[in-house]
This record gives C-alpha cells, sequence and structure tokens, in this order.
C-alpha cells in the first residue's frame, strides 16, 4: 500500500468519490447505533478481541478477522477506511485496525483521522463535552460541507 495512512474527512470525502470504500467504525456497539457515518459497518472486535501468541492463537486471529472484515464488505478492490471517536479517547483501536488488516494482507488501509474535531452528529459530540474544545481547529467548508450531509 502506497500513500498516506491518516486521512481527514475532506480527503475520505473525495476518495468516496473516486473508488469503492467500506467504512469500519470500531467504537461500542451502542455507540455506533446512536450515530455513525452512513454506510460504515460496526467491527468491535478490532478493539474487543483477545488473541494468543500461540501458533494455534494467531491462526484464530487469523480467522477471526478474515470472517469479520469479509462480512464488513472487504473483498479486497475495497479502500478499507478504519475509524474510532477520536484517537486520545478510542486508545488507538482504529490503528489496532489498520496493523490487523496489514497483518492479513490487506491492499488498501486508511485510518481517518481528527473526527470528533469536525463537528459531527450531536450523538458524538455528548461523549467529549468535558474536554476542552480550544484545542479544536476550524474545519474547512468542504469539511463542514461533508459532515452537514450526516443523516440517521
Amino acid at each position: 500500500m502506497s500513500g498516506k495512512v491518516l486521512i481527514s474527512p475532506s480527503e475520505l470525502s473525495d476518495l468516496m468519490k473516486a473508488e469503492p470504500v467500506v467504512l469500519i467504525d470500531t467504537r461500542d456497539p451502542a455507540i455506533y447505533a446512536e450515530a455513525h457515518i452512513p454506510g460504515a459497518v460496526d467491527v468491535r472486535e478490532v478493539f474487543t478481541y483477545l488473541a494468543n501468541s500461540t501458533p494455534e492463537g494467531m491462526e484464530a486471529l487469523r480467522d477471526t478477522f478474515a470472517a469479520s472484515f469479509g462480512k464488513a464488505g472487504l473483498s479486497g478492490a475495497e479502500t478499507a477506511v478504519i475509524y474510532e471517536q477520536s484517537m486520545s479517547a478510542g486508545f488507538g483501536q482504529s490503528c489496532r485496525g489498520y496493523v490487523l488488516l496489514r497483518y492479513l494482507g490487506y491492499p488498501k488501509i486508511r485510518v481517518l483521522h481528527a473526527v470528533m474535531r469536525l463537528g459531527l452528529p450531536r450523538a458524538y459530540r455528548a461523549q467529549r463535552r468535558c474536554r476542552r474544545r480550544s484545542r479544536r481547529r476550524s474545519p474547512s467548508i468542504r469539511e463542514w460541507a461533508f459532515w452537514s450531509t450526516w443523516r440517521q
């Protein structure tokens, strides 16, 4: 896989217009049910699965995630875009998904970065109200336009 791994929402918008994309949400299923990017699939196992380093454990890991990602719609032709609530609150679970897909040999993987800072739906924002908002950057017009098209 070549190119950058972390992509912004505006880059995701451009990517979705150019090629098939499967969005993978790694958050808790209850939070996913409240709000998610339209068309995204919930693959929580990315964060919760615990593997053993034995040959049997690694085989179980491969089988589990080949099935999970296949069920999510990945065939090798699509670009997998993984996201979480935020890198600081999600403990890097989207990055863990990236590593798992790389381990499985998936050819096209991206991680959506800065999701929470861009003013996503209320269900997303409610979980971060206690955090300081002064660290947010102002999203570009294209990013606001992309996110404002969201509907549950």
